[in-house]
């Protein structure tokens, strides 16, 4: 038996996409995105979400606090609107993960987030380190903020 024949005969994942609620919450963050870094860890995420907004379709940005309204009757998630907006305008720091939404949104992000220890101030909400385990088990987070995040915070 040759190795390609063993190769070709495994299953492989299937190529999937995130929810469109996540994209959602992922294109509003890109629209207040700044330059970030490590770029070459950035650009590839950044590169790919766009690709999955082509690949959905009419991915309207849903503001952190929001959920979105399909209008079909399905409404989107809250945490995951949250946790793509979070996956891309986020930033882990020493003091835990910290991210800016919209004055507007704030007390709607602080009610999903109603459980969990935040320090907020005009619009900037901090999740101390202790609290990350909690926010990523309701919020899913993706690409280098959930790459920083399990290193730095869940090991």
């Amino acid at each position: 038996m040759m190795v390609d024949d063993i190769i070709l005969g495994m299953a492989r994942d299937p190529y999937s996409l995130p929810q469109a609620s996540w994209l959602a919450g992922a294109a509003a963050g890109l629209q207040i995105l700044k330059p970030r870094t490590p770029k070459c860890e950035w650009e590839g995420f950044i590169s790919d979400i766009y690709d999955m907004i082509c690949q959905i379709g009419n991915v309207v940005p849903a503001e952190p606090g929001s959920a979105p309204d399909y209008g079909d009757g399905e409404i989107g998630s809250a945490y995951d609107v949250l946790g793509g907006y979070v996956s891309v305008a986020g930033e882990v720091c020493p003091e835990g993960l910290f991210f800016r939404v919209p004055i507007a949104r704030q007390e709607q992000v602080l009610e999903l987030l109603k459980d969990l220890t935040l320090f907020r101030s005009h619009g900037e909400i901090l999740i101390p380190t202790y609290d990350i385990p909690a926010f990523t088990r309701l919020c899913p987070l993706e690409g280098p903020v959930a790459d920083q995040v399990e290193m730095e915070v869940l090991l």
